[in-house]
């Protein structure tokens, strides 16, 4: 018994029965790890992030795989930078990606976008598009930018097999032409760049705001005109969420908005002060001669005045009328609504004079 002692307590740890056990489970263990990342690493290059709509990225020169993966993971194009600069490395393809501008969008996967990148990037075009216009405003603004023919883009934003399949309910896209600055393919026909800015508007316009619009009893459709003329009365940020109040409760109160906004763009054009036979004309927009609202939007609304008009502020204001300066005075009562118009005109007399004034000093 004492013999058995001594040779077990001189055998090496590795020779007893757990150290043979701990040499097969150690590598038995660093098989199972390296599985996992192999099945980690193969998921996160064949699963596309779903991002939309497509991003324009720009690839500096010289810049390294790390870099790049950086700037794709940014912006929600691939999973892991770190295994897209592996991949890269581990075929050998560093030296092949190119520099330059390109379009991508979440249903690339990692695989495919280094495929992309060995090709020659896209030439594209920046064009930045103010909030409020109109989708014929819209036409003129990338015409003169050189990207579409006017004409046919208002065609397409009013082709309704092209509506159909970019899945809007309503007779034309104005309203859905979402304001953004936007990275244009030069080849791009006009139905593409139209498809470009809708897909942006859905991507603002996401689920849970979707799911704001029953709290609201307001259509997609209701949403966006209520959203358009917010948009074009509202100048002051600040305000914005009290004109869509003002608005809604008018609309609760069946009372006709009596938006001038709306009235322009019946007219077809912009004026610093309309007459009474201007709120008098004949169009299902002149919301001074129609309750409820207009039968679509009146421009294209950017994200403050969607946000403001789907969290209106809770107001008991019924009117309001511009001061001049972009601001407007609120009122509870036609009364008061009628005293503050007398006291902007009085104002603006005492500038005018003023004015005349200064010209003959």
């Amino acid at each position: 018994m004492g013999r058995r002692s001594i040779l077990l307590s001189n055998m090496s740890p590795l020779d007893a029965p757990s150290g043979r056990r701990l040499l097969v489970l150690i590598p038995l263990g660093l098989l199972s790890l390296g599985l996992v990342l192999a099945l980690g690493a193969f998921w996160l290059l064949s699963q596309p992030t779903g991002t939309r709509p497509p991003r324009s990225l720009v690839i500096p020169p010289g810049a390294s795989a790390q870099r790049i993966g950086e700037l794709l993971e940014r912006e929600n194009l691939i999973h892991s930078a770190s295994v897209f600069a592996w991949t890269v490395r581990f075929k050998g393809l560093g030296q092949q990606l190119e520099a330059g501008t390109y379009q991508f969008d979440g249903t690339r996967t990692t695989g495919g976008i280094i495929q992309d990148l060995r090709k020659a990037p896209i030439q594209t075009q920046r064009a930045t598009i103010p909030e409020g216009l109109t989708r014929h405003q819209i036409a003129g603004h990338l015409q003169r930018a050189g990207l579409v023919d006017s004409a046919r883009f208002v065609a397409a934003s009013e082709d309704p097999n092209l509506i159909r399949q970019l899945g809007i309910e309503a007779v034309s896209l104005e309203g859905y032409l979402f304001p953004e600055t936007y990275f244009l393919d030069l080849k791009a026909d006009e139905g593409d760049i139209v498809a470009t800015m809708v897909a942006q508007f859905r991507s603002v316009f996401a689920d849970s705001l979707i799911m704001r619009l029953g709290d609201l009893e307001l259509s997609l459709h209701e949403a966006v005109t209520l959203a358009s003329i917010v948009e074009r009365e509202a100048v002051a940020a600040s305000e914005r969420p009290v004109i869509a109040g003002v608005f809604q409760r008018r609309l609760k109160l069946n009372r006709r908005l009596e938006s001038c906004a709306t009235v322009e763009y019946a007219l077809g054009t912009r004026k610093r002060r309309l007459t009474n036979a201007d709120l008098r004309v004949k169009s299902p927009f002149n919301t001074y001669r129609h309750r409820g609202l207009p039968p679509g939007p009146i421009g294209n609304p950017g994200r403050a005045s969607i946000l403001a008009t789907l969290y209106p502020a809770e107001t008991e204001y019924l009117y309001f009328v511009a001061r001049g300066d972009g601001t407007h005075i609120f009122s509870r009562t036609n009364k008061e609504h009628e005293r503050a118009k007398r006291q902007i005109k009085q104002q603006e007399r005492l500038a005018r004079q003023a004015q005349a004034r200064r010209a003959t000093n």
